[in-house]
């Protein structure tokens, strides 16, 4: 009887594993990790730095985003990009973030936001690019893995 209950917890431990995995949240390091993997170099900055003497803030429904510059390690940047991570607690409130009038207002001299929002964080790449956005195949990439 022992035996029995040891084959059956072993498999009901494992799914309840897997059912945690699959439910944690998204951290600004998984991004930057993800984004990493496909090839982009990702260093994280100060978000006042890449404001530019903006006088908006980029705070998104009172979260400020943990900021990254991006670059191509094979070209040489005449611009620089940014990608903006906002972690929330849960995907509701993500998504509320995202649906917002708040976006709206989030404002680069010079860069285009390209937004995702992927379970509990919303993500901007910041390009200079509107139509073509330079980095925009692996920051699709990188967000379609997380």
């Amino acid at each position: 009887m022992r035996r029995f209950w040891q084959l059956c917890c072993i498999p009901i431990a494992i799914l309840m594993v897997l059912i945690a995995c699959a439910n944690r949240n998204i951290t600004a390091e998984d991004v930057q990790k993800g984004l990493q993997q496909q090839g982009l170099e990702v260093t994280k900055i100060n978000a006042g730095i890449a404001e530019q003497g903006v006088e908006s803030s980029l705070q998104l429904n009172g979260v400020f985003p943990d900021a990254f510059e991006l670059t191509l390690p094979t070209a040489d940047m005449a611009n620089r990009e940014f990608v903006f991570i906002y972690q929330y607690t849960s995907e509701e409130e993500s998504k509320s973030a995202n649906q917002s009038g708040g976006i709206s207002s989030l404002r680069m001299v010079d860069l285009h936001p390209n937004i995702r929002q992927k379970k509990n964080v919303v993500v901007i790449y910041w390009s200079h690019n509107k139509q073509n956005p330079l980095m925009i195949n692996p920051f699709t990439k990188a967000m379609n893995k997380l």
